[in-house]
């Protein structure tokens, strides 16, 4: 794909949205019209004084236009959103895609939104602006809205502790890796000894971030422990991590484990992070057909699964978190039904319901011929399904993301039973309060008066040894 940038350099925002349009394309940026056009699509963008304007080039010949003036929008909108909106209407006459989220192409649409609430806006006009100029489909618009009310009533009660900090730790291990994961994640057999290297160097940076956090005269109110699984740790080695975690950070009122895989889950572990501490756990199915998990790569069987949830329940977790993906390989609307039927039987505090990203690290995108994946429209229904499984179960949406190169360009959404939410999802995906990672491909987000600034840690886990 051949993009022409005339008077600007918004090279991000053009890829993201020609992206929406041609997914999984390689990019070449011109800053000048060529002496001949070459073959295949070319969008050619450009930016006066005061206006935003397209062509959409087939094959030499301009196929779509559409100019947009930089004033002429009922809401003030930046130059670079402006030429954005004329690049998806100049793109929607030439190739006609389907967007449920129209020409919203941020990771979080609810940011927007809650922005909009600072400036009183009321439902109606929010709503009806999401429509018109950006083109989301009300339900979408409707989503964001709810989700936004959330993040909003949510963060005010992180912030009833002074100077709330949320704590991350990663442990990048996996038993297996599933085809659809782009992870920071080892997955190969590797000597047991590099587990007990990394908990030890783990742990030391716990200390070191620890002392930080006394520095910023923050309190901890939330621990995630994630991963990978962090469950694939030994019970010795869990038990030390917890022990150290617990004495470097103290008590919060929200910890979380991820025990992701249900074939590493034990009563023993279980009762270590009782033990511990820990008061929310996730053990994710992704689905309940076998055959899919066998095509996706993970060890577990749906009877692993409802044997873990089981185990997890009767240990005493009274909030437990499950995961589901809509648009898996072969599967069909009626999976997603009968995966929802299982999983709201059992009475999860959380939902979560994901949309199938081809992630370009991931196994699925290097061998994408081999696995059938569902079309938009299918995708839609699995989500209509499983959202409306969670409502009708008292489950409500309350954070909400997107990831690139999702089935349909669809979204993630969390849903939660009233007053069981997780207020580090809360905080990391709506980016409201500052985050300290620990860990091999951990990020530290730092939230100051509106902005936010990153600091990212080294992915592979050998090399973070080596460093710390």
């Amino acid at each position: 794909m051949t993009c022409i940038l005339l008077n600007h350099n918004f090279t991000n925002e053009v890829q993201t949205v020609t992206q929406l349009f041609f997914p999984g394309d390689s990019f070449q940026f011109l800053s000048a019209i060529p002496a001949e056009y070459p073959q295949g699509y070319i969008v050619q963008t450009e930016m006066t004084r005061n206006a935003a304007m397209v062509h959409v080039i087939k094959n030499g010949s301009t196929i779509a236009k559409h100019s947009l003036p930089l004033d002429s929008l009922p809401i003030h909108l930046s130059p670079r959103r402006v030429l954005m909106l004329a690049m998806y209407h100049a793109l929607q006459e030439a190739i006609s895609a389907y967007t449920p989220w129209g020409a919203l192409t941020g990771i979080r649409p609810s940011k927007m939104v809650r922005e909009w609430f600072a400036l009183g806006w009321t439902d109606e006009k929010i709503i009806a602006t999401l429509a018109d100029p950006f083109c989301c489909k009300r339900e979408k618009a409707q989503l964001a809205l709810t989700v936004a009310k959330a993040e909003r009533d949510l963060t005010a009660r992180i912030y009833q502790t002074h100077n709330p900090i949320g704590i991350y730790i990663s442990i990048p291990f996996c038993p297996t890796r599933c085809v659809y994961c782009s992870f920071n994640v080892d997955h190969n057999y590797v000597s047991k000894d590099i587990y007990t290297e990394y908990v030890a160097n783990l742990i030391q940076e716990c200390k070191a971030q620890a002392e930080r956090l006394r520095q910023m005269n923050g309190t901890v109110s939330s621990i995630y422990i994630g991963g990978g699984t962090p469950t694939v740790l030994s019970e010795n080695l869990l038990e030390l991590l917890l022990d150290s975690v617990g004495s470097i950070f103290g008590s919060t009122e929200e910890y979380t484990v991820e025990a992701g895989r249900p074939d590493t889950l034990t009563k023993s572990k279980l009762n270590i992070l009782r033990r511990y501490g820990v008061n929310r756990i996730a053990v994710n199915p992704q689905t309940l057909n076998d055959k899919t998990l066998s095509t996706i790569g993970r060890k577990h069987t749906a009877a692993d699964f409802f044997r873990a949830f089981h185990l997890t329940r009767g240990t005493g977790f009274t909030s437990i978190n499950t995961d589901i993906i809509a648009g898996l390989p072969g599967e069909t609307p009626d999976d997603v039904r009968r995966t929802m039927e299982g999983i709201v039987d059992l009475s999860p505090e959380n939902i979560t319901v994901h949309t199938l990203a081809v992630k370009r690290a991931s196994r699925l995108n290097e061998a994408k011929g081999n696995f059938a994946l569902p079309g938009a429209h299918t995708t839609e229904e699995m989500l209509t399904i499983a959202n409306a499984a969670c409502e009708n179960a008292g489950l409500f949406p309350y954070y909400l993301y997107r990831q690139k190169n999702m089935v349909g360009m669809f979204e993630n959404v969390g849903y939660s039973k009233p007053g069981c939410e997780c207020f580090y999802n809360v905080g990391m995906m709506a980016e409201t309060q500052t985050v300290l990672g620990i860990g091999a491909g951990a990020v530290s987000k730092f939230v100051e008066n509106g902005k936010i600034t990153r600091e990212f840690n080294v992915k592979n886990p050998e090399i973070y040894i080596q460093r710390r």
